[in-house]
């Protein structure tokens, strides 16, 4: 009997010490979903699509690390719940046989810079096992293109300009030559200050500075000046004696975008009632 129940006991010390020598070479594996780790992925910034890593661990997830520049963070144990999202998971892998990370949103969210960045992940098991692995990803500027098919850049469009004016005789209509786009209404007498406006419904009136006339010379910069100035429903301007000189007006409508340059104004007493006359340099 004795010598029986030593067998036996030789036996199960021999067969347990077999199955913890089997678990312990079961080492983690760290596998990429869709692409392979030896090739870099490629992206404009933000639109970097599911970047998926599996990570089996047989004995278990003890640690699940994360290196990527100044960024070292252990996702089993972190107290930092806001990164769950960053790495598509719901809570901490802790004691997990496998997970799933998806670093798309991380990507897309911290790595926005063109560059080329390296992603580490470590995952280290309850038996102390531990599996290394990394990838790259690079963040493009622009759309790559082959070599020689970039487009050239387009040449800037220069405004035409001229030469016009603008008269109104009491409350008539306003008569103008070589330009158009523009009545009034008197508001004071004295130095006449007169109320500018688009004279057509669709059209917006821009009051800009002296100082554009001189920095608007082509049809982009021309337009640009839609997105930075808001529209108003009229300018006043005082017109006796020169003195809507140096206003600068954009006019947009259907037909385009019109920039005036008032260099002289003028008033004159008639039977008609009051002259007013505007002169102005016109680009278009």
């Amino acid at each position: 009997m004795r010598s029986g129940l030593g067998l036996l006991i030789i036996f199960a010390i021999v067969a347990g010490n077999g199955v913890i020598a089997a678990a312990a070479s079961d080492s983690p594996t760290i596998t990429a979903q869709g692409f392979a780790m030896t090739t870099t992925l490629r992206a404009r910034p933000g639109q970097f699509d599911a970047v998926r890593v599996r990570i089996e661990a047989p004995a278990r997830i003890a640690k699940l690390v994360v290196e990527q520049g100044d960024l070292v963070t252990d996702l089993s144990t972190t107290t930092n719940r806001s990164l769950f999202a960053l790495f598509g998971l719901e809570k901490r892998p802790m004691n997990a046989y496998d997970v799933t990370l998806n670093f798309a949103p991380y990507i897309n969210a911290r790595l926005t810079a063109p560059a080329t960045y390296r992603i580490g992940i470590t995952v280290v098991d309850r038996e102390g096992v531990a599996s290394q692995a990394a990838f790259t990803v690079t963040v493009i500027a622009e759309e790559m293109r082959s070599i020689g098919s970039a487009a050239p850049a387009a040449a800037p469009r220069h405004l035409e300009q001229l030469e016009g004016t603008f008269q109104r005789r009491g409350s008539g209509t306003v008569e103008s030559v070589g330009t158009t786009g523009l009545t009034w209404v008197t508001l004071e007498p004295i130095d006449v200050t007169i109320r500018l406006r688009a004279a057509r419904a669709d059209a917006s009136l821009r009051p800009l500075q002296r100082s554009s006339w001189n920095d608007i010379m082509t049809i982009e910069d021309l337009q640009a000046i839609r997105k930075r100035v808001s529209p108003v429903p009229y300018v006043d301007v005082p017109a006796a004696r020169g003195g809507a000189a140096g206003t600068v007006i954009a006019l947009s409508n259907g037909d385009g975008d019109v920039l005036i340059h008032l260099t002289d104004s003028d008033t004159a007493v008639s039977q008609m009632g009051t002259i007013v006359t505007l002169v102005a340099n016109v680009r278009r």
